[in-house]
């Protein structure tokens, strides 16, 4: 199949990936060139994927996408790059940018377009689905159930692809030390005050791994309580092979976010190394753990946490990487998207 991929114009899509959808975007294009696919991606400059890559606008690469008021020159920068894009023949399109326009443009060709949502219903997400909602050739998917409840309200047909994981990239360890794993942006919404708090009433000790995404929030909440309390260490912003390690050595791993994760990568990321997971029952955590490699609790309930700690020792290791492997893994994502691609494909050939 010819196939168009649209990627987030924030970053480039290359290694060290800014984000997950960044990671994402790579494991996709490239698998599916593996497999013999003649893969396009619209990107930024500076992407490293295989296939052919066109590039946006230099004018208009890592602007703010949730401005709905782009001014007139980067609006027509933007439009110039995706109409280039649009032009080429392909099968299908799969758009895995964060922004709202390509859904917008997705509506003026023939060929099937999937959008796949990655975020909460943004402002400018809103405006681009409820103006082509009932359109024949647009197609969604999201990352996880509880994010396609969500966009269910808005649109009739919601398909539900998981994120999965490069397997390869993560070493499994049933090696265990005595403390426990926490990594992310160190920000408000990913709960490391409360889970602080947590482990210092509770004498766990736990390290803490991530890039501070939010000075005012860590100098506020986070300095003071890693002074005070001795159960928690802060080893800064580690490379990928680095958190492997951490996570892999560690009792189990706490996933904390206060918000409803689309998906949760990180979770993802700990079962591959064979560590169980502790995460806070929210948003998607519940559909990729069960109870052979993970356990749920309420982030605001010290007694549910109290639980989960007495509890994590049942778990079998190796279980915690079958999840993984049978669940998490990008063979796996690409699979379901490659369906999706040959039935669509399949369905505009019969009507045409």
């Amino acid at each position: 199949m010819k196939i168009g991929i649209i990627a987030h114009d924030a970053h480039p899509i290359a290694e060290p990936f800014q984000g997950g959808l960044e990671m994402l975007t790579f494991l996709l294009v490239n698998e599916l060139v593996k497999r013999g696919h003649e893969v396009t991606t619209l990107c930024n400059m500076g992407s490293d994927l295989k296939g052919k890559m066109v590039y946006y606008d230099s004018e208009f690469q890592g602007m703010d996408n949730e401005n709905l008021l782009l001014p007139l020159d980067r609006f027509g920068n933007f439009y110039k790059s995706l109409g280039e894009f649009l032009r080429e023949e392909f099968d299908i399109i799969h758009n895995n940018s964060l922004n709202h326009h390509p859904i917008a443009a997705g509506s003026l060709i023939d060929t099937p377009f999937i959008t796949s949502f990655h975020t909460p219903v943004f402002d400018n997400l809103n405006v681009a689905i409820r103006a082509v909602a009932n359109h024949p050739n647009q197609i969604f998917t999201a990352v996880s159930s509880s994010l396609a409840d969500v966009y269910r309200v808005f649109l009739k047909n919601v398909s539900v692809v998981y994120n999965g994981i490069n397997l390869k990239s993560w070493d499994m360890s049933v090696s265990k030390k005595t403390y426990f794993s926490w990594c992310g942006r160190i920000c408000e919404e990913k709960g490391l005050r409360e889970i602080m708090d947590l482990c210092h009433e509770y004498k766990v000790q736990i390290k803490i791994a991530g890039p501070i995404a939010n000075q005012d929030y860590y100098d506020l909440h986070i300095v003071q309580r890693l002074k005070i309390y001795d159960e928690c260490e802060y080893v800064g912003h580690l490379k990928q092979n680095e958190v492997n390690d951490l996570i892999s050595h560690s009792k189990a791993f706490l996933f904390t976010s206060t918000w409803a994760e689309p998906y949760g990568l990180v979770i993802a990321e700990a079962l591959a190394t064979g560590t169980p997971v502790i995460a806070n029952n929210i948003g998607a955590a519940s559909e990729i753990l069960t109870e052979d490699c993970g356990i749920l609790f309420n982030l605001e309930s010290s007694e549910t946490f109290e639980k989960a700690l007495k509890n994590i020792e049942k778990i079998d290791l190796n279980m915690c990487r079958k999840r993984a492997e049978e669940f998490c893994s990008h063979h796996t994502m690409v699979n379901t998207y490659e369906s999706i691609y040959q039935e669509l494909v399949s369905t505009k050939l019969l009507v045409s």
